[in-house]
This record gives structure tokens, sequence and C-alpha cells, in this order.
């Protein structure tokens, strides 16, 4: 038995897991969630999802969320919203938050994850000094979160509120369309950062 576990190990390696969070997971992660997968080199090389920390379980995304998102070349056709559980913090080697509040949720829930816990935005503005890393395996990502954690109060602060992306939920469309745009560079900062973008 513990021959077939460990053959089954070997042909199965660990997936390197981003988790997109935001509040209610209807507007803001999954669009982080559905342009990052959709932007991967390759498509599968690390497992992606999304959840909210109060969810409006079971719902599908926020219909202007959704128009937006496709303007921006993603799919949200089949997203339901999920409640954040321990397990998904658990199995995430990078946590991506819309927002502060949700980031400080995230590590008040699990406190190991100080250094692996990140705004999109936050994450995006520390990575972008760094080169891609040579081959973006679940070691090299594993260390470039770490690399990532360690320029905090090193490099210069953001300007308030830069970090952030605000909640669309119920706002006017140009009110979307400008968070959508938000997403969209802070995912393109950090598949560039974690060495997983499209070339050119």
């Amino acid at each position: 038995m513990l021959e077939k576990v460990r053959r089954w190990a070997s042909e199965c390696p660990v997936t390197f897991a981003v988790l997109f969070v935001c509040t209610g997971n209807v507007c803001r992660s999954p669009m982080a969630e559905r342009l990052f997968a959709a932007r991967l080199a390759k498509p599968g090389a690390v497992a992606v999802s999304s959840v909210g920390t109060r969810a409006l379980s079971g719902y599908g995304m926020d219909a202007p969320s959704a128009a937006v998102l496709r303007e921006l070349g993603g799919d949200p056709d089949g997203h339901v919203a999920r409640q954040l559980e321990p397990g998904d913090l658990a199995a995430a080697g990078l946590v991506l938050t819309a927002d502060t509040a949700n980031r400080g949720l995230v590590v008040r829930e699990m406190p190991a994850l100080l250094r692996r816990a990140f705004t999109l935005r936050e994450f995006g503005r520390l990575v972008a000094g760094l080169g891609p890393p040579a081959a973006p395996d679940e070691a090299a990502l594993t260390a470039r979160v770490a690399e990532v954690a360690a320029r905090r109060g090193t490099v210069a602060p953001a300007e308030p509120g830069a970090d952030e992306i605000g909640d669309p939920f119920g706002a006017p469309l140009p009110v979307v369309q400008a968070c959508g745009e938000q997403v969209s560079s802070a995912v393109d900062a950090a598949l560039a950062g974690l060495g997983l973008a499209r070339p050119g």
C-alpha cells in the first residue's frame, strides 16, 4: 500500500495554488480568478480559485461584473460563489485579496499566512521590481512569494488606498469597469512577476 501511495505522489505532483478573496465572491475575486486563469502561459500550470469572506454562496457572478469580465477576455460562466473555508487557506501558496480588510480577515483566520497573503494590487506593486523566476515550478513560486513578502518595508509605500480595489457590487457600470481595469492590471503584474504570463 505504501508503495502505491509513493507512486501516486510521484505521478501527481503537488500544484501551486493561488487563491483570490473578496467579500461576496461575485465581483472582484471571480474577475481576478478568471482573468488569471485565462492569461496563464500554460493553462492549468497552477491551481486558481476564489472565495468570499461573506460569500453570497451559490450565486453566479454579479451581472455587470460578468459583462466587464467578458470585455476583458475572461469567462464568467459556471462561477458559483463559495464561502472561505480554512482548507482553502491551508492549500494556498499565495492568497490575493481585493482589499486590506479582507487580507486582515484572512490573516486573523490563519496567522501563518502573514507572509503569503497580500492585496492583489500590493503584490503587483511589490513584485514589479523583480525579474521572473527562471523556471516557475512549485519551489520557485514558493520562493518568489517569500521574496515578495521580504520587500514589505523596503519598497516605498503606496499612496493611501493605492493597494485597494473597491467593491463594485451595486455600483453603476462605469465604476464596475474601473474596478475591472484595476483587477486586470494587477493580475497582469502578478502573472509577470511569477513568471506565468504569456510571452509578448
